[in-house]
């Protein structure tokens, strides 16, 4: 599969009332040249506490991306404009509104193996999960950045915003998440 534009993408998912989910995703095999983002895993906002979603058992494998545009890997709140509640466009460079995913959202068990990124223009990434409610089972498995360059904006020397997560990066992810276990 090659793939533009958002790269390959879930969500936005919203908490409503009747508990939405996504369940149970792969993408495997794509080619993304020129991508806009790459991996987007999102979650939309709620003010209804009644309201729950979940996004759960997703996995990401043998994906390959070139050059691409903004921050290659995206696990969190939505970053867009026309939600409420959502992680500003702007951020983090001209605006410090991106507010954690709410925790009637769960993150489970979301997988990226064998993720090749070449010539990332930005940091390689944000997993941004709720700290009273982490995302749960996020696994990087030979997630391999190529150049691995600390100067690289808006994260430097950390490479990912990485909050509200507990995961776990194999010996082959290159650079690894800060909040990461090594397995």
């Amino acid at each position: 599969v090659n793939a533009s534009g958002l790269g390959l993408t879930v969500g936005a998912i919203h908490p409503s009332p009747g508990h939405n989910c996504v369940r149970n995703i792969t993408f495997r095999h794509a080619r993304m040249h020129h991508t806009f983002k790459g991996i987007y895993v999102k979650s939309g906002n709620s003010t209804d506490l009644s309201a729950s979603a979940e996004i759960t058992n997703i996995l990401f494998e043998d994906i390959e991306m070139d050059t691409p545009e903004q921050v290659p890997i995206w696990i969190g709140p939505a970053q867009e404009s026309d939600s409420k509640g959502a992680c500003s466009l702007l951020w983090p460079s001209l605006s410090n509104h991106c507010p954690a995913p709410p925790t009637t959202v769960s993150f489970t068990n979301i997988t990226l193996r064998r993720v090749k990124v070449q010539n990332a223009k930005h940091s390689p990434g944000v997993i941004l999960g709720n700290p009273q409610r982490p995302m749960k089972g996020i696994v990087f498995d030979d997630v391999a950045f190529t150049p691995i360059d600390p100067s690289k904006k808006p994260w430097g020397s950390d490479f990912y915003h990485c909050e509200g997560v507990e995961g776990a990066a194999t010996d082959a992810t290159s650079p690894k998440p800060p909040c990461f276990k090594s397995t």
